[in-house]
């Protein structure tokens, strides 16, 4: 029992890190850094985290886990540029 609490510790603590540097990229970088690139790295992390704690049963939902989370961070970059866009354009047609 005490080993999934230590793990959904440490998950807990992976997913804010690939999040937050998931939108970081995508928010420094938007055209840059390819969309699906990010997804695979953060994705790779998660991988790599799993054989490192030698956890290979976890492999793929730390994998996925990972992307999905860095897919969210992404979208929420790409719907703040997309509504800063819309924002412009309603002001430049109420001028």
């Amino acid at each position: 029992m005490e080993y999934l609490v230590v793990f959904s510790f440490h998950f807990f603590i992976m997913g804010s890190f690939v999040m937050f540097l998931s939108g970081l990229l995508g928010f420094l970088f938007p055209r840059v850094i390819s969309f699906f690139v990010v997804i695979i790295l953060s994705m790779l992390i998660g991988y790599i985290y799993s054989v490192i704690y030698e956890v290979p049963g976890l492999a793929f939902f730390s994998a996925l886990f990972n992307g999905t989370l860095s897919l969210l961070a992404l979208g929420f970059v790409k719907a703040y540029y997309y509504s800063k866009q819309k924002a412009q354009e309603i002001s430049d047609i109420d001028l």
